[in-house]
């Protein structure tokens, strides 16, 4: 793959539909990867290439792409911008030494963009902004660069000046070598700066140098003393200052017509660092020398699996050099060896063969069955890179195959899954016993619904979770069961007397016997136990019964017809006879929530909880400066789709997680249908 100094890994991130796949399409046919320019309305797009991305018109998944741009060799890591697989973006980022991020012409949509800037900001991965759409109509550059200046620092600045706006959007003015480039839909050429934005982009300029030279004291002083800066002196300050997280340019751009696509590009090869420049550091903080002739040591951040030709592993290469036909070893699988089956970098869905990659590269490796997202591999250098830590699901779904065929395999095929897609999981629920499919949201958990009908013929039906309803009692009673039953041979009898005591929430279900002089023989008694407890978990209401306590303290046994059976019967039909007596109760599961936001939406998220009959235990400053963190005690039946209500009253900002903390009785003893958390 050449060179390890025109490697350029690259990540296209930003909310969804700002355009970045559409921004991705247009750099690939500027560089010549293509030979038409795909569309997303038409499905043709390079990294938009899973059935799924094609019917819902947006990425659902991490597409990879690549073009050589003259001098610099771009792997392109195309990121889905909807919140619910913000997961898979977080853990391709591990991969890539940069990022564009995507905004529309909005200031209303910068906020979108604050969880992607927090998490490239927190690994210190080097970034610009593209302003998107600029020819669309109420394109506002000056309003969206001062929402971004709000929301990040002094330091997100202007490199890019429009020329017009909407239908008038005809090139830029760049700050720093102060030239004017207009584009005609084929190519750019250079301009005089309108008159009517010279006053505009000198002060722009100066803004620019202004925060350049908080990093240069030679630039700083040059500007104190009204001295003009070389243009070699900014363009070096650009290169360095961007390429280590100091600047962070503002460009414009028209995805659809290619409208700066070209300056990207060359801000691309200029300012954005080489695998040389940005070492892959161990678990133990080290940086990864990025030599051919290290030892190799590579991370899989994207796992594709197809029916057919199986399993793809996308690596980042951290150190040496792999060949098509090696055998690696699975560091974080205790040293498992796999053998390689192919190599290949891919353009899209378009697998591309090669012999062997070296540092930096990210190539996708055929055949590495046991191989997970996230695994460390090596050629037996005993070495470890950092997992991405996984978010905890936010919703759930509980899913049965629609074809009974089906039942066996839907565990296994659901596995293959997540295989491809980590922040999803699997889990039976402990008392209604259904199979749940956990995921980051709605669309999350519906969108792999989609992938197993589609890869592995498993239609599924989906329903929100039932709700682990129990019931308990709240008086005492007891009970006098007789079962009497004659036949031709051996009959069956037993009777007993049960007892029924409430006891505090949470103590589950005991069972005790003060039976004296053997009334009821000791052989038979675990059966009264085992008759008890299958009955409590069926109560009135439907329910399993609990925090209560049973004793049996006196009956009567046949020493010909008594049998375990016959007193495991009496004891059942004394529990259903008993129950209505002990004016029973349904209670319903609380849960503890801690839901994590901007201050300026507090208010908002506590309205939502209370409406909800959640009892807001606390309000404090998160960690996370100017967020707020609420935390309530909410029915578990209200947080039904409580992810998405979030997400909409908070522009997505919102997060929150829970733990199951205890019962309490429903209000009115009415019972709600399903819901999910």
């Amino acid at each position: 793959m050449g060179d390890i100094a025109r490697l350029r890994n690259v990540a296209f991130v930003g909310p969804h539909h700002a355009g970045k796949t559409t921004l991705v399409e247009a750099l690939l046919a500027h560089c010549g990867a293509v030979g038409r320019r795909g569309s997303i309305s038409d499905g043709t797009t390079v990294t938009d290439c899973e059935p799924e991305d094609i019917a819902h018109a947006q990425s659902t998944t991490v597409g990879f792409a690549h073009c050589d741009a003259g001098n610099v060799d771009v792997t392109i890591v195309d990121c889905p911008g909807f919140i619910d697989f913000f997961e898979e973006t977080r853990m391709v980022l591990s991969g890539v030494d940069a990022a564009v991020v995507v905004v529309e012409a909005d200031p209303s949509r910068v906020v979108q963009t604050r969880a992607l800037v927090d998490e490239l900001e927190g690994h210190r991965i080097p970034h610009l902004f593209v302003v998107d759409k600029m020819d669309r109509p109420g394109a506002d550059f000056p309003g969206t660069l001062a929402a971004l200046q709000e929301a990040y620092g002094r330091h997100v600045v202007a490199e890019q000046w429009p020329i017009g706006t909407a239908e008038s959007f005809s090139g830029f003015v760049d700050l720093a070598e102060m030239k004017a480039f207009s584009y005609d839909g084929t190519a750019e050429r250079a301009i005089e700066i309108p008159d009517s934005l010279t006053e505009a982009a000198r002060s722009s300029r100066a803004v620019l140098l202004e925060a350049m030279a908080d990093f240069d004291d030679t630039l700083m002083e040059e500007l104190l003393e009204g001295k003009e800066p070389a243009l070699d002196e900014i363009e070096h300050d650009l290169e360095s200052e961007c390429a280590h997280d100091q600047i962070l340019p503002v460009l414009v751009a028209a995805g659809v017509t290619g409208a700066g696509i070209a300056a990207l590009v060359r801000a691309i090869e200029k300012w954005f660092p080489s695998p040389l420049d940005r070492p892959q550091i161990d678990a133990e903080g080290r940086p990864i020398a990025p030599e051919p002739a290290a030892p190799f040591v590579a991370r899989v951040i994207k796992t594709s699996v197809h029916p057919q030709s199986g399993k793809l592993s996308i690596v980042r290469i951290a150190a040496g050099t792999i060949k098509a036909d090696a055998t690696l070893t699975d560091i974080s699988k205790g040293d498992e060896r796999v053998r390689s089956g192919g190599l290949y970098r891919l353009q899209g869905k378009k697998q591309e063969p090669i012999a062997e990659a070296g540092p930096g590269a990210i190539v996708a490796v055929a055949r590495l069955e046991p191989v997970a997202t996230g695994d460390t591999l090596t050629d037996g250098h005993k070495v470890l890179l950092p997992r991405v830590a996984r978010a905890t699901p936010v919703f759930a779904i509980a899913v049965k195959p629609k074809e009974r065929i089906d039942e066996a395999k839907i565990s296994q095929m659901l596995a293959r899954i997540i295989d491809e897609d980590p922040s999803l999981s699997i889990s039976r629920a402990d008392i209604t016993h259904e199979l749940l499919l956990l995921g980051q949201g709605e669309q999350h958990v519906s969108i792999a619904v989609e992938r197993l009908a589609r890869k592995y013929k498993v239609e599924v039906e989906m329903a929100a979770p039932a709700i682990p309803y129990q019931e308990t009692i709240t008086a005492s009673t007891e009970v006098h069961s007789r079962y009497k039953h004659q036949t031709g041979g051996h009959g069956q009898f037993a009777d007993v007397w049960l007892r029924f005591e409430p006891r505090e929430r949470g103590s589950g279900v005991g069972f005790d016997e003060d039976i004296v002089g053997g009334v009821v023989p000791r052989q038979f008694i675990p059966a009264v136990e085992k008759g008890v407890r299958e009955a409590l978990l069926r109560g009135p209401s439907g329910y399993p019964v609990t925090d209560l306590h049973v004793t049996l303290y006196d009956g009567q046994y046949h020493e010909v017809d008594s049998s375990e059976q016959s007193f495991k019967t009496a004891a059942g039909m004394g529990v259903r006879d008993a129950l209505p007596k002990c004016r029973p109760v349904v209670l319903e599961p609380i849960v503890r929530v801690t839901v994590t936001v901007p201050t300026a939406y507090t208010s908002t998220v506590i309205q939502q909880l209370t409406g909800k009959r959640g009892q807001i235990l606390g309000m404090n400053p998160a960690e996370r400066a100017g967020f707020d963190t609420i935390e309530a005690d909410v029915p578990q039946v209200e947080m039904s789709r409580y992810i998405t209500e979030l997400r909409t009253g908070t522009q997505g900002l919102g997060t929150f997680h829970w733990r199951a903390d205890r019962y309490d009785p429903v209000p009115g003893n009415k019972v709600a249908g399903k819901a999910a958390v």
